[in-house]
């Protein structure tokens, strides 16, 4: 028996798609169901749901637990050697306690936790595999850990603590009491209330940082990048986007010439300085820059001094020449056509 007649034969025996108990559900690998996969009677809200590699689920997921398995090598049924390109979820998952995503995932909703979220590193030990996990919506839950190289569209919110691997695009804000992120990253926003450990080549979006008030809860190890003031005035704005759109404002943000991410063989990532120097960065240690704010609204009543960090000075005389200035990196593309 030939190689593909073989693969073929095996893949014929796999018959239901699903595996399922009272307190499990299990999608086998490389299956399609074409809805979602949520509780219909009464018990089935307290299912492990466990998601094969290699699978497309056309709705949302709703169970205690979730768990999307890393993507591995798999071959369609009817044809030997026609790779899938990795597992899709066109819905949002939610889930009581704990959800686990592997590599090679993309996820069209949200991700929302009554626990813990453990997201894995988007790049894989295998060729054969996507280096990719994908979130467009948000990501939510008690303790979040985000690996290397994956994208988050939407904002990421932790309630305890949220750990960002190296190489990692949160397109929103990240906010959480205590945060430690690693290297290379470009966040939308950062708000961390009580602790903050960071790595170095980050870059935030929005035109102010808001950091514990003591900085003795700090542990920056490099510079944080703002795109404002410096990048608006782009020294190789011709060679990443020479028209101030937002599609151009976007390239610019995440600059390769600020920074050069490296895949290593362990399935993480690394980062190293571009040949850019003329970018800006946070103040972080000019603390006559900075300002005070306290939130009286957090749960449980009690308030808490926050130090806010921008490049936006506090005496500004033109807000709103200010404002247009600052604003094009926290929206980009989302903005059609906004001067710098």
């Amino acid at each position: 028996m030939s190689e593909e007649e073989n693969v073929s034969s095996a893949a014929a025996i796999t018959v239901d798609k699903v595996d399922s108990g009272r307190e499990f559900f299990t999608v086998r690998p490389a299956m399609e169901l074409a809805e979602g996969i949520l509780p219909l009677v009464g018990g089935e809200e307290n299912r492990l749901i466990t998601i094969g590699s290699c699978c497309l689920i056309g709705g949302h997921i709703f169970a205690r637990k979730v768990k999307i398995l890393d993507c591995d090598k798999r071959s369609l049924s009817t044809r030997a050697r026609n790779l899938l390109p990795g597992t899709q979820i066109d819905g949002g998952i939610n889930a009581f306690l704990d959800i686990d995503i592997g590599s090679g995932v993309v996820i069209r909703g949200g991700v929302l936790s009554g626990a813990n979220v453990a997201i894995g590193n988007a790049v894989s030990n295998s060729s054969d595999v996507p280096s990719r996990i994908i979130i467009q919506g948000s990501v939510c839950g008690a303790d979040v850990e985000i690996g290397d190289g994956v994208v988050v569209l939407g904002p990421v919110i932790a309630q305890n603590s949220l750990k960002i691997g190296n190489g990692v695009t949160i397109r929103d804000y990240a906010v959480a009491p205590e945060i430690e992120i690693g290297d290379g990253c470009v966040l939308g926003g950062l708000i961390a209330t009580k602790k903050i450990q960071m790595g170095s080549l980050n870059t935030v979006a929005a035109s102010r940082i808001v950091l514990p008030e003591a900085n003795s809860d700090w542990d920056i190890r490099g510079d944080i990048r703002s795109p404002y003031p410096g990048c608006n005035s782009c020294p190789h704005a011709a060679q990443l986007g020479g028209s101030d759109s937002g599609v151009d404002f976007g390239r610019r943000l995440s600059c390769h010439l600020f920074k050069t991410l490296n895949s290593n063989q362990n399935g993480g990532i690394s980062a190293t300085s571009g040949k850019c120097n003329a970018w800006s960065t946070f103040p972080i240690n000019e603390i006559d820059t900075h300002w005070i704010h306290t939130d009286h609204e957090a749960i449980g009543g009690q308030a808490i001094p926050l130090r806010v960090v921008s490049n936006l000075g506090k005496d500004s005389l033109n807000l709103d020449a200010d404002g247009m200035a600052t604003a094009i990196w926290e929206m980009t593309c989302e903005a059609i056509d906004m001067g710098g």
